[in-house]
């Protein structure tokens, strides 16, 4: 029975790898730094779709009398939930989450900043690969938000832009 091992995931390196990407220039991004990225990055199952959550919820507050004191009222904080159902598919390495995915002729790499929210636009790009491992672009994220009519609900639809090019 043969094991299939992983490749040994050295976030240092593909931490520095991922900044290059990012950071180095704004128009292009170095071929080396993105395949480096694709082979040391390990494959993890991901859903076919992804679906997150988040909000908050407000506190409520609880009023008594206590004897000696009188009238006391505790108020709770606000309380806040966050949800994706591919949390455990992403690999953090320095301030990002990296998230690979194949398809039947090409593969993608999601790199996305871990404190940025998810509607903040530009913190977020996509490695795109053929099914060689030959990188093509990088697209940078935008967000599209629509508002259900008088209600406080934002639907965030992420998208992708064409930005920069391999050299």
């Amino acid at each position: 029975m043969a094991v299939e091992t992983s490749p040994r995931v050295d976030r240092f390196v593909l931490a520095a790898a991922v900044d290059r990407l990012i950071y180095d220039s704004d128009t292009t991004f170095m071929a080396e730094d993105a395949r480096l990225i694709l082979t040391m990055l390990p494959r993890r199952r991901t859903p076919w779709i992804e679906l997150g959550l988040k909000g908050k919820l407000s506190g409520g507050s609880t009023r008594g009398v206590a004897a000696g004191v009188g009238t006391v009222q505790i108020d709770d904080k606000e309380r806040s939930f966050d949800y994706s159902n591919l949390s455990g598919a992403y690999t953090r390495v320095g301030q990002w989450k990296l998230l690979w995915y194949g398809k039947r002729r090409e593969q993608f790499v999601e790199i996305e900043q871990v404190m940025a929210d998810a509607t903040d636009e530009g913190r977020g790009a996509l490695l795109h690969y053929d099914a060689a491992g030959t990188p093509l672009s990088m697209d940078i994220r935008v967000n599209r938000s629509f508002s259900l009519l008088w209600t406080p609900v934002v639907i965030v639809i992420p998208t992708w832009r064409p930005w920069k090019t391999p050299v």
